[in-house]
């Protein structure tokens, strides 16, 4: 559903940005954290991004003035888009998350939802196996 609601053009997006990253010799990790960003495209149902702004701090301000801020600007298009209908307000949440990761996404990781709010009774291996601190 997502794929069909946008997020394709978002996954070409971070996928052809990540391929120039990695033709690069300095780019071959901001390649795997662009291609992270492109899965989170793909399937961003039942998790979210956590994003730690803190690392990465040149990376991301490079990735932020140079490229994330159309990738999130476009997110937040989408998002608007599907606010704006009756039945789109999970839709444009999870390009709103979209947009975080977009703007800051190395250094950032995805949890499952379950992770992050508690809501399992598998919560503590989750965390043990993500080393995941709240």
């Amino acid at each position: 559903m997502f794929g069909l609601s946008g997020g394709w053009v978002l996954l070409l997006y971070f996928t052809a940005t990540a391929i120039v990253y990695a033709l690069t010799v300095v780019g071959a990790k901001k390649a795997y954290a662009l291609l992270k960003c492109a899965s989170f495209c793909v399937t961003p149902f039942g998790k979210n991004a956590y994003i730690d702004y803190g690392s990465h701090k040149v990376g991301n301000t490079f990735w932020a003035v140079t490229a994330g801020w159309q990738a999130a600007l476009a997110s937040l298009l989408f998002a608007a888009v599907w606010y704006a209908t009756v039945v789109g307000a999970y839709l444009g949440s999870r390009y709103l998350h979209l947009a975080q990761y977009a703007v800051a996404p190395f250094g950032a990781k995805c949890y499952p939802n379950a992770l992050l709010t508690g809501e399992e009774t598998a919560v503590p291996r989750l965390r043990e196996e993500h080393n995941f601190e709240l």
